[in-house]
């Protein structure tokens, strides 16, 4: 199934009086229920001037421009009296009224790295710490085997070496 129109294509809706869209992408959809199956196409659009998201069917979509030739389309398109957007769809202008400034970036950025920067500090502590221990248990085990020269100490002596090479490997 070829959808008649592509990604970046402008269209018409109907429904949609003197409005105009992108095509940001399509869906094949093959839809089966009891009585047989069914297949169309479903777009997703983007609003060119405001920015609202709409779905549509192919068969309610009018080639205005394609994506090749929007940009000229648009710098010649006349916007006053462009209808504003009539649907319950999310608008990004509402979401989105403006952009933060470049200095609020700048300064969430800073404490982003103050707070990675501690983190990464306070996990090398804890396995700092942890590898202390084992070694801590290797000596004592290894005393241990050297003082009472038992086979079970050296086992378990070699064991938590073990633990510190798969750690140290980590």
């Amino acid at each position: 199934m070829k959808p008649k129109f592509a990604i970046g294509d402008i269209v018409a809706v109907d429904g949609y009086k003197d409005r105009i869209f992108y095509v940001e992408s399509w869906s094949e959809i093959k839809r089966t229920e009891e009585w047989g199956v069914s297949e169309y196409v479903e777009f997703e659009l983007t609003d060119v001037i405001n920015g609202e998201f709409l779905d549509a069917f192919e068969t309610d979509l009018k080639l205005i421009c394609r994506e090749q030739f929007a940009e000229d389309y648009l710098l010649d398109y006349d916007m006053t009296n462009y209808p504003e957007p009539t649907s319950t769809e999310i608008n990004i202008a509402d979401i989105f009224p403006s952009l933060p400034s470049v200095e609020s970036v700048a300064e969430i950025g800073k404490g982003l790295k103050k707070v990675a920067s501690n983190m990464a500090k306070k996990k090398a502590k804890e396995e700092a710490k942890q590898i202390d221990g084992l070694l801590d248990e290797y000596n004592d085990y290894m005393r241990l085997y050297a003082t009472f020269e038992d086979a079970e100490y050296k086992t378990k002596a070699d064991g938590v070496m073990t633990k510190l090479r798969r750690e140290a490997d980590e």
